[in-house]
């Protein structure tokens, strides 16, 4: 047995039974259902706007009409049902105007004539301009709520708008007639002014006061229909003191809310210029630092450099002579004593006067490998060998 096709509500998505009281077929062609709390919202929207069509609702798309039906669904009352509308007409306009741009592209020098502080104008969005040169966008905050609130306003107002009712002539309240709008008046003259015309002055002026007797003893009390009248309007009265003080809450909260923002923006920039401030003191501290270490590094070098001069003034006679010494064919006939002393002698003082040497252009602050007090011993040392 084939599966039965399930039947969804175009309005909530909802599933549905076909043969449950109050879901109907709304598009035969296209198989449209609607379920019955839909169909429920739809005739509290007739009673409450005098339609269903609601502008800017009729145009949602399929997920948005989804949620506003729901959440119409979950509504109490005329009130809960006109806030419901109002959030989804906001809404909409809300996301139409924040397509609009922000902020407009200006030199440095515009926003600064407009009272902007230059490292603020710094901090935002910048582009290059092949005509207008380096420009600015700084992006000032604009509030479209007070133009939202008035079109959606406008918009309930336009659908709660209903022709005034013509107040019925109190010479028919005793027989529980009511006349048509804008007719009462004009019948009961017209039925005045036929029976004048008949010729029935004494009895017309007879009737005449026993209606106006009738009347006026009908004024102090109401009929069923005037009594329902009056509740209704006071009721009316009341649900609009209520989605008067739910509009003014709403728009409190709103502007409670762009203060929360305005403030939040306002630390987030003060904490920006503290760590600005603090970025900018650690990198004069490092570069004071660093020009400091260079300074003492400069000072060393120049002394090590001095002193390397020194010691190369010192050994480099004693090593010419002990290299003369070595060089000269009679060393090789003294004794292994004399040649090993002069030898070493000649191997120490090569190494005090190549490690001066390296010291006196290098820029590294390497201090010298030989004492001021080793330098000395080894150029007596020297010099006793070269005596031998």
């Amino acid at each position: 047995m084939a599966e039965a096709q399930q039947n969804i509500c175009t309005c909530c998505g909802a599933a549905l039974d076909p043969l449950q009281p109050g879901n109907r077929l709304t598009g035969k062609t296209r198989g449209e259902w609607q379920c019955s709390k839909c169909s429920s919202v739809d005739t509290r929207l007739r009673r409450l706007f005098g339609t269903c069509k609601i502008p800017g609702v009729d145009d949602f798309t399929s997920d948005e009409l989804r949620e506003f039906y729901v959440s119409a669904q979950d509504s109490k009352g005329k009130t809960g049902l006109r806030l419901v509308v109002r959030r989804e007409l906001k809404t909409r306009l809300v996301k139409r105007n924040t397509n609009r741009t922000r902020g407009e592209w200006l030199p440095l020098s515009v926003w600064e004539s407009r009272g902007w502080k230059k490292e603020i104008v710094e901090n935002h969005l910048s582009c290059v301009d092949e005509q207008k040169g380096l420009l600015y966008n700084v992006d000032v905050q604009q509030s479209f709520d007070d133009d939202i609130n008035e079109q959606i306003n406008e918009m309930l107002r336009s659908l709660s708008r209903k022709p005034k009712t013509v107040k019925p002539d109190q010479s028919l309240l005793a027989f529980n007639v009511r006349p048509k709008p804008g007719a009462a008046s004009g019948s009961a003259a017209a039925n005045a002014g036929a029976n004048a015309d008949a010729g029935g002055g004494d009895d017309v002026a007879d009737d005449d006061s026993e209606s106006s007797d009738s009347s006026s003893s009908t004024d102090g009390k109401q009929g069923p229909k005037q009594k329902k009248a009056s509740k209704t309007k006071k009721k009316a009265a009341k649900e609009k003191a209520k989605e008067k003080e739910a509009a003014r809450k709403e728009k409190s909260a709103e502007k409670a809310q762009a203060a929360m923002k305005k403030e939040k923006r306002k630390k987030d920039m003060a904490e920006l210029k503290a760590q600005a401030s603090t970025e900018k003191k650690e990198a004069a501290a490092a570069k004071q630092a660093a020009d400091k270490a260079a300074k003492e590094k400069k000072v060393a070098n120049a002394r090590i450099s001095n002193q390397a001069t020194k010691i190369i003034c010192k050994v480099a006679p004693i090593r010419l002579q002990l290299a003369a010494r070595v060089a000269d064919p009679e060393f090789q006939s003294e004794s292994v004593v004399v040649q090993t002393r002069v030898t070493s002698a000649k191997a120490m003082v090569d190494a005090i006067y190549d490690d001066a040497q390296s010291k006196v252009s290098s820029k590294d602050a390497i201090e010298l490998e030989h004492a001021a007090e080793a330098v000395n011993r080894v150029a007596k040392e020297a010099a006793s060998a070269l005596k031998t």
